[in-house]
């Protein structure tokens, strides 16, 4: 069987989108922001997910997705956040992936590399909901990116997005929860939970 190669850090963002949107859903499902009736259930990297039914919903996750693509490609998007937001609009917890990709040397790096060590952040999200307390009913949620920098050229392509406020938890203490972990030759990604709390309380080791 031919071996898939990712050439270069546009394969590598373009993987990692892929991937992203499916999280995307799945945390949709998990966190019961939605009933069970919306969501069908598919297979992403031989995993169990559940996929939203509903076209106007599939194509904003879709539509938002892609316009990051060049942003993470381009090592400016520093950490992309699901925000759920309770009937106020207050925020109550953010799932938060961090992430740093890095320049494919050589040959580059299979495909099936990053699919499995992605695989792995997703069996997590499947199974984070038993280590986190419900959201409050009718909660809200949004895409939220957090950049490094912009130039002139991508910021000219972001109507889509409206920045994010780096001030916006300043005198806020929160708790995190660390779902999953990696370092990697290609790819360093943290995936954590961040939730308004009393203390703040550091990210605790987990093996990756």
């Amino acid at each position: 069987m031919e071996v898939v190669r990712l050439a270069d850090q546009g394969d590598v963002a373009a993987l990692f989108c892929e991937f992203l949107e499916v999280c995307i859903h799945q945390l949709l499902s998990v966190r019961e922001v939605y009933p069970p009736a919306i969501f069908e259930r598919r297979r992403y990297f031989n995993v169990p997910v559940q996929w939203a039914r509903h076209p106007d919903l599939r194509e904003y996750i879709h539509s938002a997705v892609s316009n990051l693509q060049t942003w993470i490609q381009q090592g400016a998007a520093e950490k992309i956040a699901i925000k759920f937001l309770d009937a106020n609009q207050i925020p109550v917890e953010k799932v938060i992936f961090k992430l740093c990709l890095k320049k494919l040397t050589g040959t580059g790096l299979p495909a099936q590399h990053l699919e499995f060590a992605l695989r792995g952040f997703l069996l997590k999200i499947c199974v984070s909901n038993s280590a986190l307390p419900p959201l409050p009913p009718d909660c809200s949620w949004e895409l939220v990116a957090y950049m490094k920098s912009l130039s002139a050229d991508n910021a000219s392509k972001s109507q889509f997005w409206i920045p994010a406020d780096p001030n916006d938890r300043s005198n806020q203490s929160f708790t995190i929860t660390t779902i999953k972990s990696m370092r990697s030759s290609y790819l360093d990604m943290q995936l954590y939970v961040e939730r308004p709390g009393v203390e703040p309380q550091k990210e605790s080791k987990t093996e990756p």
